[in-house]
């Protein structure tokens, strides 16, 4: 009974009812839309960084501790043999999707044509691989990666250069790269450095490269130098397939992809070694479970390497997500204050101005706690309504700003994303939401509700 009396009550005071569950419906509209964004932060950002670098990785023991410093020294030492010893275990088969090396390196890069070198950051990867791996969609978002660029073949010769470094080594006009422009000067009036010939001995088949030079593949050349594990130099000439943005300022102004064989060739001098190993799963959620199983294989044989979840690797999405969490706690803060203040208000002038009414309540002899229980169901049931209001405005919102192709480019991503407000695609999110409103809305009313409880029955039919 006390239900219906309390519906009619709000239907009463409809106009009153109406802006409270309004307030607390825009309230809860604005806490969906950013919750949706955040989880999309959530699933969107480790996409793309899985999508990159895998579930998983192994490294040598002590890389991520000292390898930046000194990185010959931590070195995978026969990949084959640890990418074997996972393949064959048939508890493992059905979670791995793709499992590849990586090298790690850097060194020099040098444009002959235009003149222009700089240091690079580089990457040698199976690009068959890693192709793979950006069309990874564990959580089924939408979500694909771009291409590598690179053949398929793991010995070509051709490489990916990241944007910056393509206009600092003036091949911007020779890749036809949107968006990205040669230095005026880059190339002119410059002559060949006859010291530079002085190098050429260490070019691999350089009377072969030069003729293919002669003949014109309509690709830009790039001579790439680096230190080997034994501290020779060593050089290698290829061609610049793309160039493609990347996500960090100073890493596009230096990045280099290269296939993975002529990575080794350039740094290992052919030995297999490699500086990591990406596994990428089937199911996020196995990610703990295999990584645990992959330990115990490696421990086993003997071998000198750990698995890594990729967060432990990068912290770059941690810090993301720690960012959006903490903005969204602070806004859902401010939010419910002023969700707790717009009841509490509603509330103390229904008691006002039904004080009357209270007293005759009284009078026909209801204790004070059906009082306490009938205003406390009413702001329940205004909580109610707006909840259901504000799911309501957000799936229809959060629909409107999907379907219209929005994009945003994160800190950890070298291309934009499509803004995904994802309400319905998190319930628990969504009904968690909905139940605080409606909590919030009960515990505002709690000290008006008490205030009424305790009116004197006379002075409340007088005041009347």
């Amino acid at each position: 009974m006390i239900w219906k009396i309390a519906f009619r009550n709000l239907v009463k005071n409809g106009r009153r009812s109406v802006t409270t569950a309004l307030a607390i419906g825009v309230g809860g509209l604005a806490a969906l839309l950013l919750g949706g964004f955040v989880t999309s932060i959530w699933y969107g950002v480790q996409t793309s960084m899985i999508q990159d670098q895998g579930n998983l990785q192994i490294y040598r023991n002590g890389y991520l501790e000292f390898g930046a410093a000194n990185p010959e020294d931590y070195t995978i030492p026969d990949w084959s043999a640890a990418i074997a010893l996972i393949k064959a275990d048939e508890a493992l088969a059905r979670d791995i999707t793709v499992i590849t090396p990586r090298i790690d390196l850097a060194g020099i890069a040098g444009n002959a044509a235009t003149g222009n070198s700089k240091t690079f950051i580089g990457q040698g990867v199976v690009a068959a691989d890693l192709d793979r791996m950006r069309q990874w969609d564990g959580w089924g978002i939408g979500q694909p990666g771009t291409p590598t660029g690179l053949p398929a073949d793991p010995a070509a010769d051709k490489v990916v250069v990241g944007l910056g470094m393509a206009r600092m080594l003036g091949v911007c006009e020779a890749l036809a790269v949107p968006d990205c422009k040669d230095a005026p000067d880059a190339g002119a009036g410059r002559e060949a450095d006859p010291a530079a010939a002085e190098y050429t001995d260490l070019v691999a088949g350089d009377a072969e490269l030069a003729g293919l030079t002669e003949q014109g593949t309509g690709l830009p050349q790039l001579n790439l130098m680096a230190a080997t594990t034994e501290g020779v130099p060593n050089i290698i000439r290829v061609e610049i397939a793309a160039a493609r943005a990347q996500a960090v300022r100073a890493l596009d102004n230096a990045f280099v992809m290269l296939p993975f064989d002529q990575a080794r060739a350039l740094v290992f001098d052919g030995s297999p070694e490699a500086t990591a190993i990406m596994i990428q799963l089937t199911s996020p959620d196995r990610a703990e479970a295999v990584k645990t199983r992959i330990q115990g294989l490696l421990t086993d044989a003997g071998m000198d390497l750990s698995a890594y979840h990729f967060t432990e690797v990068d912290p770059t999405f941690t810090r993301i997500f720690g960012m959006f969490a903490f903005i969204f706690a602070v806004v859902s803060a401010v939010l419910a204050l002023v969700i707790v203040f717009t009841i509490f208000n509603t509330v103390s002038m229904t008691v006002v101005e039904r004080v009357k009414e209270i007293g005759t309540i009284r009078a026909m002899g209801f204790r004070r706690g059906f009082v306490g229980r009938l205003f406390l169901a009413e702001s329940a049931l205004t909580g109610l309504f707006g909840a259901a209001l504000a799911l309501a405005m957000g799936i229809g919102l959060s629909r409107m700003i999907n379907a219209a192709g929005v994009q945003w480019t994160p800190p950890s991503n070298a291309t934009p994303l499509t803004v995904q407000l994802m309400v319905l695609e998190n319930p628990v999110f969504a009904l968690s939401v909905a139940l605080f409103l409606i909590v919030i809305a009960v515990a505002a009313a709690i000290w008006p509700t008490f205030r009424a409880s305790r009116l004197n029955i006379v002075e409340s039919l007088q005041r009347g």
